[in-house]
């Protein structure tokens, strides 16, 4: 948390440093003006005044305004001193990637753990993907492919409808959602149109979040730090990478988890701690060969 102190008015407020740091209405509200920003209807420093205001819980009343009328001088004071301040607090928002502005965003936390579009009410994944199957997975990511090739957000629909499902029996992976049903996904995903654009960006941001602490993070299983940074490490030769529809037939043959659909309803983080596993091994191996 960042401490904003106001002496002559004994004001202290403490503003979140991360996205992660946000309550869920600070969340919405900052996804709602990113948005509008994305969209052209606010620049980036309204963008940013409206964003310090409401997290460091200051409101614009009547009185206020007409003061700002009656002094406009002051006003424009004030107005440049809060855009310095936007600029010094509100710096973790936006990374920047070849020029371009995008959201740094961190949040692990799944702030829409349900959805609800009229009457029918869908589950979504757990904090950090923690409950996603490896089949889910494979789907999603094929789908942001697409988006992200095309543009096109009839594939975030298709996200949506694989990873939020209707309530459901207790799934391999641990979800209690309805199965999995990829021939009905376009189908299902006519549902998701309604969903307001803000909420689809904050869907892609958190996703992509977990993605990559998947890939990066380090995560505490039985008392041990864990991580499966090796295993997408891209500075591997070409042919050595993974890939999950090759990882499902290959656990698949080995019949680990069992077939190919069960390997596919198998936890995403079972897999990664199998694969690293089987990754100790060959290396173990190697060293052993090279000490003989």
């Amino acid at each position: 948390m960042n401490r904003i102190e106001i002496p002559e008015a004994g004001i202290v407020v403490e503003v979140p440093a991360s996205y992660a740091e946000m309550t869920r209405p600070q969340l919405f509200y900052v996804m709602r003006q990113l948005d509008a920003l994305q969209q052209g209807r606010i620049s980036l420093a309204e963008c940013r005044v409206r964003i310090l205001y409401k997290l460091a819980g200051i409101k614009r009343t009547a009185r206020s305004i007409a003061w700002e009328r009656l002094h406009p001088a002051a006003a424009r004071r004030r107005a440049e001193q809060v855009a310095l301040m936007a600029d010094r607090l509100l710096g973790f928002l936006f990374t920047t990637d070849a020029g371009k502005l995008l959201p740094a965003f961190d949040c692990l936390e799944n702030h829409m753990p349900a959805l609800r579009i009229g009457r029918r009410r869908f589950i979504g994944p757990a904090d950090g993907l923690m409950d996603v199957s490896v089949g889910e997975m494979m789907a999603a990511d094929a789908e942001l492919a697409l988006y992200a090739e095309t543009k096109d957000a009839r594939h975030i629909d298709n996200m949506l409808a694989t990873l939020y499902r209707r309530p459901g029996p207790r799934q391999p992976s641990g979800r209690r959602v309805a199965p999995l049903d990829i021939d009905r996904t376009e189908r299902a995903a006519r549902a998701f149109r309604s969903v307001p654009s803000w909420k689809k960006q904050l869907f892609l941001l958190w996703y992509t979040a977990c993605i990559d602490n998947l890939q990066r993070g380090t995560f505490t299983i039985n008392g041990r730090g864990v991580s499966f940074a090796s295993l997408f490490d891209s500075k591997k030769p070409s042919g050595q990478s993974l890939g999950w529809l090759g990882t499902v037939f290959n656990l698949a043959e080995r019949k680990t988890f069992g077939g190919m659909k069960e390997t596919s309803d198998t936890n995403v983080v079972d897999v990664l701690l199998l694969l690293l596993n089987d990754q100790y091994n060959a290396e173990n191996a190697r060293k052993d060969h090279k000490a003989d």
